[in-house]
C-alpha cells in the first residue's frame, strides 16, 4: 500500500512540472515568436483538467491517513512510544539498578481520603471493576501497605482505581510514579487506556482548565495528536479524542509544586473533569495535600472516590547497606570513610534524619563516592557531614549537600570529562532555574522553545524589521540589475531605476509584519521606502514624501495581518488562558492607524495638484484604518505566546487565509484607489489603479493587482501549510524535537517559496503586461487597454517572483515552527553570558552524565524541585550581589 502511494506521488508529480513547465515554455514561444495570444491560449486552456488531476493525485498520495485510523490503534501506538521514552529515563535516574533503594509505604491518614465502605460501594454502583476483581480488592486501608515493585498490585487493589501518592521532600514520588507507569504498560492489553506522566507544575488551574491542559501536554510531546481526529468523534484533535473517550490514564505528579492559592482549584478541577469511573493516580507533599484538603477557610474538598498511601523514611540500615555497595562494598577503603556516617544513621540525627529520602542519598553519593577511575584523594570525605558545626540541624545538612551536588557533578573525569567548568555549568544552572520560575511561579519545565520569552521584546521586533528592509533593498538591487539587462522601466517616467524596481517596502511591510506584528511591519517597510527615496533624494519633491508614506500604509497593513495570524495560531495550538483573554479593541493601533493614514493624505496633497480633496480623503482613510487597527491588533495574541515545535509538513485549505490576505491587499491599494476616485471618479479612478498610467499615484498596476496576489496567496499559506509529526511511536525528547523543528523550517522555506514565486512572478508578468493605446489622450478607458507581452518583462516577472517568494518562505517557516525564536534567543544568551552557545548539548549532558536533570516528555527539568529553588536563591542573591556573568574559563 505504501509503495503504490509513493508511486501514485511521484507520477503525479512528474506530470504536475511537465504540465506548468509546458504552459510556460508555449507562453515563452508565444511571446518569442508573436504567436497570436488568443490562440496560444485557447490551445493551453485544454490541460488545465489534467494539470489538476496531477495536482489531486500528488496532495492525495501525501495525505494518506497512517494507519491504524480507529482511536484504540492510536492509544496502542501512543503506548509504545511513552514505554520507550520511559525505559531510558528510568535507566537515567538509576531506577534500572540490579539493588536500587526500596521504598516503602503505609496507608494514608484517614482524613484526607475516602472512607473505604464508600469505596467498594462507589466501585460496586458504577462497577469500575469486574466481578473477577472484586476478590482482589482490599479489605481495608491497611492492605494497601507495600514496598518497591508492589506499586501496581497496591494500585488494583484499590476499588476505584483512584489513588493519591504522599510523602515528603525527595520521599520518591515521582520515581514510584514511573515505576507504576512502567508496569501498567508492560500488562496492559490492546485498546486498554494508556497511562501517561504529567507534571502538574506547568498547569495553572486558576486560567485553564483541566482537559484543555492534558491536551495541550500530550500535543507537546506527541505533535501527531494534534490532528483533527474522525467526523465521528467531533473532528476534535486526537488528544482530546483520546481524553474524552477514557484512554489516557493520568498520572499527576506534583499537586505540591502548584501554589498554594492553585491546589484547591487544582483538586476541584480533577474532581470534575476526572469524574468517578476514570482511573487517575495523583502524588503530592503530605503537609500541601492536606493544606488544600482541609484549608483554613472554605469547605474541606478531596480526590473524589480515592484511596491514599503515603511513603516512609528510608531504612537506616538499608542505607548503609546501598551506600557502601555502591562504594566497593565491605573491606574497600573507599566504603570504610562511610563507617562515621553509617553508625550516626542508627544512632539518629541531622545526618539521619537527612539521609531519610532517596533525593539526599543521591546528593551525597555523588558528592563523596569517587566514580570509576577518580582518585580518591581528590573526593570529600563524608565524614565532614559529622564534623562541621555549621550542620547541626537537618536544614543545614540539606542545604549543604544542595550546595556540593552540581560541583561534585561535574568534577573533572577522564571517561566523561565535561566541556564545562563546575562554575560555568553553575551559574547557566542556577540562571535556568530562575528562568522556570519567571515563566510561571514554580514551574520546573525547561522547554528550548519557552528561552524566547527570556529576549527583551523590542530586540526581536527591531531585528526582524530590519531583517525585513535589508531583504527587500536586496530584491531591488537584484532588479535594479536585471533591469540594466533587460530594460523595461525606462519609460516609466521615473529619474531612477532604483525607484522603478523598488516596491516601497511592501514586501518588507508584509513580511516584517507577519514575523513582528505591527512595530517590525512599520520598521522595515520604514527601511525599504527609506532606501528607495534616498536613492534619488529630493526633499522638495512632493513624490519623495509620498513614497516614504507609502511605505507606512505597507507596513501597518502588514503589521494588522501579523496580529490576526498570531491570534489564529493561538486559537489552533489550544487558545489562551482564560486570566489573558485577547481585548476585542486596541486603542493605540487604531490611532496609529489613524495617524498613518492622515500622514499619507496629506503628503498628496504636496503637489498641489488637487489639496481640496485632502480633508475627505484623509477621513475615510482615517475612518478605514481606525477600526482596521483596532479590531486586527485586538484579535492578536498576547506577546509571550509560545509557538510549539513542528516536524513535516501538511496542507490545509483554510478559507479564513483568503480573507485575510484579501483584506490585506485591499488595504494597501484602498489608499491609492481612495486618491484617484476623489480625483478621476469612481470608474475612472478604479481603471486607472490598476493599470497605473495616470502617475498622479504611488500606486501602479504592481501594486494594485501585485498586492491582492501576493497578501492573498501569503494568508492562504500562512493558514494553509502547518507543521505535523510523522510518527507516533517515536518518544520527543528535546533534542530530537529540535532537530526536526529544524528540517520543517526548511522544507516549510522552501515549500512556500517555490509556490509563492509561481504565483507572484505569473502576477507581476500578468499586472506589467496592460499598456494604454497610443489613440489614449488624457481620459483613461478600459477599452484603451492592450496587452503586451516582452522577454525583458517575463525576466523582470521571474526574478521578482523568486525573490519575494524567499522572503515570505522565510516569514511563514518563521510563523510556523520554533526553531527561529530559539536561534534569537540562545545568540542573545550566549552573547550575554547566561548560558552557552551549545545549549542543547549542555542540558544533554546535564541529563545524561551529571544526573543535575531529568527530561519529562520533550522537556527538561531538575531532578528535583528542591533542587531547582536552590540554585534559583542562589542566582537572585548572585543577581543581588553584582557577582560577574558567565565567563569561559581555559
Amino acid at each position: 500500500m505504501r509503495e503504490s502511494h509513493i508511486r501514485l506521488r511521484r507520477v503525479g508529480f512528474v506530470y504536475l512540472v511537465l504540465a506548468v513547465g509546458g504552459a510556460a515554455a508555449a507562453l515563452w514561444l508565444a511571446d518569442r515568436f508573436h504567436l497570436p495570444t488568443a490562440a496560444m491560449a485557447a490551445a493551453l486552456l485544454p490541460t488545465a483538467a489534467g494539470t489538476y488531476l496531477s495536482w489531486a493525485s500528488f496532495r492525495s498520495s501525501r495525505l494518506v491517513p497512517p494507519s491504524p485510523s480507529s482511536l484504540e490503534g492510536i492509544a496502542d501506538q501512543l503506548a509504545v512510544a511513552i514505554r520507550h521514552q520511559w525505559e531510558v529515563e528510568a535507566g537515567v535516574r538509576g531506577l534500572s539498578d540490579p539493588r536500587p533503594l526500596t521504598v516503602g509505604w503505609a496507608a494514608a491518614p484517614e482524613h484526607l481520603v475516602e472512607e473505604w465502605d464508600l469505596l467498594r460501594q462507589l466501585a460496586e454502583e458504577r462497577r469500575v471493576g469486574s466481578v473477577s476483581d472484586a476478590p482482589g480488592w482490599a479489605a481495608r486501608p491497611a492492605d494497601l501497605m507495600g514496598s518497591g515493585g508492589e506499586i501496581l498490585q497496591v494500585f488494583h487493589r484499590v476499588p476505584t482505581r483512584r489513588l493519591v501518592i504522599l510523602g515528603a521532600p525527595g520521599s520518591g514520588k515521582t520515581m514510584l510514579l514511573v515505576r507504576l507507569l512502567l508496569d501498567m504498560i508492560e500488562q496492559r492489553i490492546q485498546g486498554a487506556p494508556v497511562p501517561v506522566l504529567f507534571t502538574l507544575s506547568s498547569w495553572d488551574p486558576t486560567a485553564q482548565d483541566l482537559e484543555s491542559w492534558l491536551a495541550r501536554q500530550l500535543m507537546q510531546d506527541f505533535e501527531e495528536l494534534a490532528a483533527l481526529s474522525a467526523a465521528t468523534f467531533g473532528g476534535m484533535s486526537l488528544a482530546r479524542a483520546l481524553l474524552a473517550n477514557r484512554l489516557i490514564l493520568p498520572l499527576l505528579d506534583g499537586l505540591d509544586e502548584l501554589p498554594a492559592r492553585a491546589r484547591g482549584s487544582a483538586l476541584d478541577q480533577i474532581n470534575s473533569g476526572l469524574p468517578l469511573g476514570q482511573a487517575v493516580v495523583l502524588s503530592s507533599r503530605a503537609s500541601q495535600y492536606a493544606e488544600a484538603v482541609v484549608p483554613s477557610g472554605g469547605l474541606p474538598r478531596k480526590l473524589v472516590g480515592a484511596a491514599g498511601i503515603e511513603l516512609l523514611p528510608l531504612n537506616p540500615e538499608e542505607t548503609s547497606a546501598y551506600l557502601r555497595r555502591d562504594a566497593g562494598g565491605t573491606g574497600s577503603v573507599t566504603a570504610a570513610r562511610w563507617d562515621r556516617v553509617f553508625r550516626s544513621l542508627e544512632t539518629g540525627g541531622p545526618v539521619a534524619q537527612a539521609l531519610s529520602t532517596p533525593l539526599m542519598v543521591f546528593l551525597a553519593r555523588t558528592i563523596y563516592s569517587p566514580r570509576t577511575g577518580e582518585p580518591l584523594d581528590t573526593i570529600p570525605n563524608p565524614a565532614e557531614l559529622l564534623d562541621d558545626p555549621a550542620l547541626s540541624t537537618r536544614a543545614a545538612v540539606e542545604a549543604h549537600l544542595f550546595e556540593g551536588f552540581v560541583p561534585a557533578a561535574y568534577r573533572a573525569h577522564p571517561r566523561t570529562p565535561s566541556p564545562w567548568s563546575a562554575y560555568e555549568a553553575e551559574h547557566a544552572l542556577r540562571w535556568l532555574a530562575r528562568h522556570a520560575e519567571r515563566v510561571r511561579a514554580g514551574a520546573t519545565d525547561l522547554a528550548w522553545w519557552q528561552l524566547y520569552r527570556s529576549v527583551p521584546r523590542w530586540l526581536p521586533v527591531v531585528l526582524l524589521g530590519m531583517f525585513a528592509g535589508a531583504l527587500e533593498l536586496a530584491i531591488t538591487w537584484v532588479t535594479v540589475q536585471v533591469d540594466a539587462q533587460f530594460p523595461i522601466s525606462r519609460d516609466a517616467g521615473w529619474t531612477s531605476p532604483w525607484v522603478a524596481a523598488s516596491s516601497g517596502g511592501l514586501i518588507a511591510g508584509l513580511v516584517g509584519g507577519l514575523t513582528g506584528r505591527i512595530p517590525s511591519g512599520l520598521i522595515g517597510a520604514s527601511i525599504g521606502a527609506v532606501g528607495a527615496a534616498i536613492a534619488s533624494w529630493d526633499p522638495h519633491d512632493p513624490y519623495t514624501w509620498q513614497l516614504l508614506a507609502a511605505g507606512l500604509v505597507y507596513g501597518f497593513v502588514g503589521g494588522l495581518m501579523g496580529e490576526l495570524a498570531s491570534g489564529l495560531a493561538a486559537r489552533r495550538a489550544g487558545g489562551e488562558p482564560l486570566a489573558e483573554r485577547r481585548r476585542s479593541w486596541r486603542w493605540g493601533a487604531s490611532l496609529l492607524g489613524v495617524a498613518v493614514s492622515v500622514g499619507y493624505s496629506y503628503t498628496q496633497t504636496l503637489d498641489y495638484s488637487y489639496p481640496q480633496q485632502m480633508l475627505p480623503m484623509a477621513v475615510a482613510l482615517a475612518c478605514f484604518f481606525a477600526v482596521a487597527g483596532g479590531l486586527a491588533a485586538g484579535q492578536g495574541a498576547r506577546q509571550n505566546q509560545d509557538v510549539l515545535p513542528a516536524a513535516n509538513i501538511r496542507w490545509l485549505w483554510d478559507w479564513g487565509g483568503v480573507l485575510i490576505g484579501l483584506g490585506g491587499g485591499l488595504a494597501v491599494i484602498v489608499s491609492g484607489w481612495t486618491l484617484d476616485v476623489f480625483h478621476l471618479g469612481l470608474s475612472q479612478g478604479l481603471a486607472a489603479e490598476l493599470t497605473g498610467m495616470t502617475g498622479d499615484s504611488y500606486f501602479g498596476s504592481t501594486h494594485a493587482a501585485g498586492a491582492l496576489s501576493v497578501y492573498c496567496l501569503v494568508g492562504c499559506i500562512t493558514y494553509g501549510i502547518k507543521g505535523a509529526s510523522a510518527d507516533l511511536t517515536q518518544a520527543q525528547g528535546p533534542a530530537a524535537l529540535l532537530d526536526r523543528d529544524r528540517h520543517t523550517f526548511r522544507r516549510l522555506g522552501w515549500v512556500t517559496a517555490l509556490a509563492v514565486a509561481f504565483v507572484v512572478g505569473l502576477a507581476v508578468w500578468c499586472a506589467s503586461s496592460p499598456e494604454l493605446g497610443a489613440s489614449t489622450v488624457e481620459e483613461v478607458r478600459w477599452q484603451d487597454m492592450i496587452w503586451v507581452m516582452t522577454t525583458a518583462k517575463l525576466m523582470r516577472a521571474l526574478v521578482t517572483g523568486a525573490m519575494v517568494g524567499i522572503v515570505v518562505g522565510l516569514a511563514v517557516a518563521w510563523n510556523q515552527t520554533a526553531w527561529g525564536p530559539f536561534m534569537v534567543a540562545r545568540g542573545y544568551l550566549a552573547l550575554s553570558h547566561r548560558l552557552p552557545l551549545r545549549l542543547m548539548t549542555f542540558l544533554a549532558d546535564a541529563h545524561e552524565q551529571r544526573g543535575v536533570l531529568r527530561q519529562s516528555g520533550a522537556v527538561f527539568q531538575f531532578r528535583h524541585i528542591e533542587l531547582q529553588r536552590h540554585l534559583a536563591a542562589d542566582a537572585r542573591g548572585e543577581e543581588s550581589s553584582g557577582r560577574a556573568p558567565l565567563r569561559r574559563v581555559t
